[in-house]
């Protein structure tokens, strides 16, 4: 096997076998990871010019094949690597994949591209929207009935995310981190508008980042970050994570208020192991429970809860290029009746005067406002508590919806996220 047989295989368990790209990608070599999401990236695109190039279609039984293809036209645009060994390597993981007899169409297929790229691209995209987007045409119609920036959240979803750290102030400073970054020769540039956040130059391995298996630093996203900012926290509040694992903001709200009474719930035993092995690094405590949030009946109601509801995840795409093929388009109405579930038993262990945080990582308002204006309208109790973004609204790529704040997905930057803080009403 060789790297482009392997990518071949692991791009036929995502698009054939509907299998997660970072479950996949375990333990694979960093060239597979790159050639699986760039090629994922732009599947749409590289599957149209495929169609163009072939006189008659690859039958679905030899679909591995196909997406051999797309690894290669992927390696031929983006692999530091002499065009030829690129053409060759394909050619020789066909035989890896027992399908010698492609050979000469594999051939034929990369070096056509080679020749006609540019006129061959244009064709594509002005035929198809998907392959102009790279993004299914389902996903693109509600982008553009929710947003009129449609064009550049699907841009950016198609560009790779930035490493961006959140340091543990309780530890250290991030100008007394960012100097021992620039000590090991890893540059940074302070974040838009989190204190702890710092945005790497390029992606590292956290083995490399100092201090790491220390505590003095986690990789969390700034559009994450932004969380215990919306939750207004003070010392000493009884808080619920209700959706926790794998950990990032109850370890995020334990570093900004350690004396909290932290409770973090999480229906999965192997994502709440990742909350338990962050905790342990950070050296911070909270109540964890493996649980189903729906079955969570505590004594005691929250001055403060986070619901970080279950979601398309359409605001993270640019970090799994996968969800735009494993996401279908009934999905959204699914997700979405699960998560008027989840925000009305959530508000239901909310003390009065207390605040609940909803937060998603979609752009669909069909999972944000929507949720959050049918509950409102149903319990009279509950009224939208408008978030404050005099601090950084400056900064942010952000729209103020009727009922909370979506971030999109910037280029340098944050993901998207949507956030709508709902009070509840003392009697």
């Amino acid at each position: 096997m060789n790297d482009y047989s392997i990518s071949a295989l692991v791009l036929q368990d995502v698009v054939k076998g509907g299998k997660s790209l970072d479950k996949c990608l375990e333990k694979q070599t960093p060239i597979v990871s790159q050639i699986c999401f760039g090629s994922l990236r732009n599947y749409f695109l590289y599957s149209k010019i495929i169609e163009k190039l072939l006189r008659k279609p690859i039958n679905k039984k030899h679909s591995d094949l196909f997406n051999l293809l797309i690894a290669g036209l992927y390696s031929l645009d983006n692999l530091k690597k002499p065009a030829h060994a690129c053409v060759n390597e394909s050619v020789e993981a066909g035989s890896f994949l027992g399908k010698s007899w492609a050979k000469n169409l594999i051939n034929a297929v990369l070096r056509n591209y080679l020749r006609k790229k540019t006129v061959l691209t244009e064709a594509a995209k002005q035929a198809s929207l998907e392959a102009e987007t790279n993004h299914p045409e389902w996903l693109v119609s509600l982008m553009k009935k929710d947003w009129e920036n449609w064009r550049y959240v699907v841009d950016a979803n198609n560009k790779k995310g930035p490493m961006t750290l959140r340091i543990n102030q309780q530890r250290i400073t991030r100008l007394d981190y960012q100097k021992m970054l620039e000590a090991t020769q890893i540059q940074s540039k302070k974040g838009l508008f989190c204190e702890g956040a710092l945005t790497l130059d390029e992606a590292r391995n956290v083995d490399m980042l100092p201090g790491f298996a220390e505590g003095l630093v986690s990789v969390q996203d700034e559009g994450a970050q932004i969380a215990v900012s919306f939750m207004n926290l003070s010392p000493g509040l009884k808080i619920l994570d209700a959706c926790a694992a794998p950990g990032g903001k109850t370890c995020h709200i334990l570093e900004t208020y350690p004396d909290s009474d932290l409770v973090s719930v999480d229906k999965s035993g192997e994502r709440l192991r990742l909350l338990h092995n962050n905790l342990k690094r950070l050296s911070l405590n909270a109540k964890i429970l493996n649980s189903d949030l729906e079955d969570f009946e505590p004594k005691q109601k929250f001055d403060r809860i986070l619901l970080d509801a279950p979601c398309s995840a359409t605001g993270v795409i640019r970090r799994h290029p996968d969800i735009k093929l494993l996401r279908k388009p009934d999905d959204i109405g699914k997700l979405a009746i699960q998560q008027e579930k989840l925000i009305e038993h959530s508000f239901n262990l909310l003390a009065e005067g207390g605040e609940l945080l909803y937060v998603t990582c979609s752009v669909l308002k069909m999972e944000n406002d929507s949720v959050v204006k049918k509950f409102i309208s149903e319990n009279s109790d509950a009224e939208i508590k408008k978030i404050n973004l005099s601090n950084i609204s400056g900064k942010l790529k952000f729209s103020r919806t009727e009922l909370g704040v979506q971030l999109f997905p910037t280029p340098e930057y944050h993901d998207g996220f949507y956030y709508s803080s709902i009070l509840r009403k003392p009697k």
